[in-house]
């Protein structure tokens, strides 16, 4: 991937991050990897974007279930709604929030990353959802986008 990157070199030749995406679900990892996040994005003065799917990948078998997608679809958004208030509360100046329905790792590189110009991934280790845990196993999220994104990716434990 030849996309430029939006870091910049500060003037004692470190990075400086200016669009840092947080991945976030219910997990205690994404907890601690928000955490991060709010503190990278206060120091570098960046815009912070909350990120969160509903993996339709792993609701093929709840297809029957509408009544349960929609409150999971409703949980996506009020959960995002919920971190931008408290990065907004711990001094994040620029937050925004982006929900979808796909699997949440390749969504973030392929559509994601490329339209809002994300230069630094920040999520948790093993910050998967119920669902996935069970269907799809720990990490696997997290693994693609260390391996495959054309930013740098900050894995929280």
């Amino acid at each position: 991937m030849s996309e430029t990157l939006s870091h910049t070199v500060n003037e004692n030749g470190g990075v400086a991050y200016r669009n840092i995406l947080i991945a976030v679900d219910e997990s205690k990892e994404a907890a601690k990897a928000f955490g991060v996040a709010v503190d990278l994005a206060k120091k570098y003065d960046a815009h912070l974007l909350i990120v969160s799917f509903l993996n339709t990948g792993s609701l093929a078998a709840l297809k029957t279930f509408t009544s349960q997608i929609h409150n999971m679809r409703a949980e996506v958004a009020d959960r995002v709604e919920i971190f931008k208030k408290i990065a907004q509360n711990k001094g994040v100046k620029s937050v925004s929030v982006f929900t979808g329905e796909d699997s949440p790792a390749s969504a973030i590189i392929e559509k994601v990353i490329p339209q809002y110009h994300c230069d630094l991934i920040v999520c948790g280790a093993t910050g998967t959802t119920k669902l996935d845990r069970f269907l799809i196993g720990i990490g696997s999220q997290s693994s693609y986008m260390a391996r495959l994104a054309p930013c740098s990716v900050l894995i929280v434990r």
